[in-house]
Parts: structure tokens; sequence; C-alpha cells
């Protein structure tokens, strides 16, 4: 069905460190889609729709800016065209029967099994959307790269906006690993990361997608994300950081603007 584009099955992991330490892990499946394949991925089987009603969906309006301008044409405010021989794979979890929350998607700019650049495209609770543009990667051992960014954009109501992130990209032939930690002070604050085998992506693994791992999408995200939230908040007794007003450049979408979007600058 698609050269580039595949199914993982993995787990994805949260480690709290401080100031008061909690972890937890949950299998997870996600996808990782070559954004120049979506179209035959749509007309080739009948489950996964690109812009349309299917029961496994990917939505352009759904990344990046708001408006339903292709994830591609969008992705060129941030990284260019893609060159020859170049590809842009989007790691992400599609909407499942017209359901998804994504906190975190990745978009990785690829030439062969090298990453050139990447995007991390993050959404809060509250309706915001943040980009963080990636482009002074550092190869620091074969098919692993790591970028390091000044957080700018409030996520948890666990942390305050103080610290820097950490980004590790593992890319190998049959798995990924995709790692954000938080620094603040020379210390670690929070390690999450996702991880997964490949399989291809094919008709019969999105129907196995499909049937074996309905609830994938859905309990991924935000029932899990409210009952972690109960737990730090009511029972380990984190003070709550209220939302602050969006003030980066590099945030997207804003729920406060009169529009709901924010252009790329």
């Amino acid at each position: 069905m698609s050269a580039h584009s595949t199914i993982y099955r993995g787990e994805v992991t949260h480690k709290r460190l401080g100031p008061t330490e909690h972890a937890f892990s949950y299998p997870v499946t996600f996808f990782g889609f070559d954004l120049g394949e979506l179209p035959t991925i749509a007309q080739s089987n009948p489950l996964f729709g690109y812009n349309e009603a299917r029961p496994v969906t990917i939505r352009d309006r759904d990344y990046l800016q708001a408006g339903h301008t292709s994830i591609q044409q969008k992705l060129e405010s941030l990284l260019g065209p893609e060159a020859p021989g170049q590809r842009t794979l989007l790691i992400t979890s599609p909407r499942y029967f017209g359901y998804a929350f994504n906190p975190v998607n990745f978009h990785l700019r690829m030439q062969g099994d090298q990453l050139l650049a990447a995007v991390a495209e993050v959404n809060n609770t509250f309706g915001d959307r943040h980009v963080y543009p990636l482009d002074g990667l550092e190869a620091v051992k074969p098919q692993t790269w790591t970028a390091r960014c000044a957080k700018d954009f409030h996520v948890s109501p666990f942390n305050n906006m103080q610290g820097d992130y950490h980004f590790t990209f593992r890319i190998e032939a049959d798995e990924i690993y995709l790692g954000v930690d938080l620094h603040r002070d020379g210390d670690y604050v929070l390690k999450t990361w996702i991880q997964g085998t490949k399989r291809a992506l094919n008709q019969s693994e999105i129907i196995k997608y499909f049937l074996l791992h309905p609830f994938d999408t859905a309990l991924n995200s935000m029932p899990r994300i409210v009952w972690q939230a109960a737990l730090l908040h009511y029972k380990k007794k984190l003070d709550v950081h209220q939302r602050p007003k969006p003030a980066s450049k590099s945030t997207i979408v804003d729920r406060d603007h009169p529009d709901g979007r924010r252009a790329i600058i």
C-alpha cells in the first residue's frame, strides 16, 4: 500500500522526577504517515480516510495552522519545501470514529534514513497549539539525533513555564523512539517518551488496529490525562499553575484569539 508509511505498536511513558515522583506507562498504537502517501492510502483502504469520513481518518485541519491547507503546504513555512529525495513523516494517532487528541505530533523531514529536521507540534487540553521547529539536530550515534529548545508553551498545569526541552529521536529500521525531557536548573523534571515496533501500513494491519486495539486512541489521550491529573492533584497534592495567555509567536492556535488561529511568523 505504501513505501514509507507505517504502523507502530509500543508504549507511551511519563516519569515525573520532581518535586514529586510519579510515573505511568500505557500500551499504544500510533502511525508514521509519509505525507505524500496519504491520498494513496485512502484510495486503497476503505477503513482509512484522508479529509473524508471514515472509521480511521487524517484531516489537514487537525495539524499545524487551523484551516484546510494541506499539512505538507503548512510545513513549508517551517521547514521549506521538500528537496528531491526528501520526504516528511508525520508521527501521530489518527481520528478513530471522529475522535483524537494528540498531546504531541512529530513532523520528521527525512533524506533516506537520515533525519534532517523536525517539528514538535504540541496541543494542550485548553485548545492551544504550539510548534517547536528543531533544525539544529545533533547526531549523537547512528540513527539517533538530539535537539534542545526553551519551553515557551503551557502544557501541564503541574509545571510552570520555566525550563528547557531535550528531544531525542531514534529512528531505526524496525523501531522508533521519540523522547521529550523537561530540564529546569540543571535537573530533570519530567521524562516522556513514545516507542514502538514498526509494522507495514497495509490493509490487514489497519484492520488489526481497528479490531484489536480500538481504544488505543481514545484511552491514551483525554481520559488518561484527566485520571493522571487527578492523581497528581488530589493524591500527591501538587499545586496547579493556571494557563497563562499565550505570548509566543510559535503558538499557532490560541483559543482566546477571536478567530481561533494565529499565523506562523
